[in-house]
């Protein structure tokens, strides 16, 4: 016995893509219209500032501070000098 489908397969998968983006289109409007604004977090006197790595208490940066252009970059390494004097080795020769 056969099950026939009333569209043929591309004519499904249409349909079953329109569906799916209407509803992520429904989750953004009700997620959108829910929302709340962010709450102001209250910290206590000694959460504003930490120790930086010169020594001097500076201000815990916060989510509502203006964007700044610092990034750190932290990369893992185990063993670097063995490989670094193959690397100058190999520089030297070229």
């Amino acid at each position: 016995m056969a099950f026939l489908l009333p569209l043929s397969l591309p004519e499904l998968g249409a349909a079953l893509a329109a569906l799916a983006a209407l509803f992520l289109l429904l989750v953004c409007v009700i997620a959108h219209v829910t929302a709340v604004k962010m709450p102001t977090l209250h910290r206590h006197a000694e959460e504003k500032f930490f120790i930086g790595a010169e020594g001097r208490k500076e201000p815990v940066p916060s989510i509502h501070d203006p964007p700044t252009k610092e990034l750190s970059v932290v990369v893992p390494s185990y063993n670097e000098e063995d490989r670094c004097k193959i690397c100058l080795v190999l520089r030297k020769k070229k």
